[in-house]
């Protein structure tokens, strides 16, 4: 008797109360679309004539060509004058030794 009391007062004490936690993961739910098809009403309209913006796009893109182009042009000069590569456009100005300094092999 005295057991059950103390077992019963234990679990009263030590009871976690029923509060509502919330979830830390997403709970998924899926649910069938309908397709919609595509009609012209979601097109956007254009407001106004397109040839300006147009003009002004292509002479951005015009101007970061001719800057990408020139300074392609500007490093490969360099490349070629700080002698940091050889493109092999002539034989070299310093031949090999003659041939009597170079010693032949012999294969036994």
């Amino acid at each position: 008797m005295l057991r059950s009391r103390i077992l019963g007062l234990r679990r009263v004490i030590f009871a976690v109360p029923q509060v509502a936690v919330p979830r830390l993961t997403p709970v998924r739910t899926y649910k069938i679309k309908q397709p919609c098809d595509a009609h012209m009403n979601e097109l956007p309209i254009p407001c106004g004539p397109w040839q300006p913006w147009y003009d002004a796009k292509q002479s951005f893109y015009n101007k970061i060509l001719i800057g990408g182009v020139l300074w392609f042009l500007f490093s490969f000069a360099m490349m070629i004058m700080t002698d940091s590569i050889y493109l092999h456009f002539a034989p070299p100005s310093h031949p090999g030794p003659p041939s009597d300094m170079v010693q032949d092999c012999e294969d036994e």
